[in-house]
């Protein structure tokens, strides 16, 4: 098993900083909302705007919060990490597909506003 992960003091949320940060496969980013640490997951190498997240979740902003926090993304470093690699060529085709989706989506929205 891999060592522990490093996130910020809570202090850093309260100041509304986002994190942005990878153990193993594993990608993250928190953000401090109004209901609480808004957490979203997703297996790298690629950058968020490039990966599909695969769950988002809110946790308190507190110390218990984080704990509870970093408790969730171990079982998620644990899971991606336990994933077959894909190769090359199947992650440059889940980026592209990404990619492509939203740009769809974007196109959808300009046509709409």
């Amino acid at each position: 098993m891999m060592e522990d992960f490093f996130l910020p003091v809570l202090s850093h949320f309260q100041n509304e900083n986002f994190w942005t940060a990878s153990a193993g496969a594993l990608c993250y980013r928190v953000t401090p909302r109004e209901e609480g640490l808004a957490a979203e997951v997703w297996e790298g190498p690629w950058r968020y705007e490039d990966s599909r997240v695969e769950e988002t979740r809110t946790f308190p902003l507190s110390d218990e919060g984080l704990e509870e926090l970093r408790r969730w993304l171990t079982g998620w470093r644990d899971a991606i990490g336990q994933r077959p690699r894909p190769g090359l060529e199947e992650s440059i085709r889940r980026r592209d597909a990404v990619r492509a989706e939203r740009a769809r989506l974007a196109g959808q929205a300009e046509g709409t506003a």
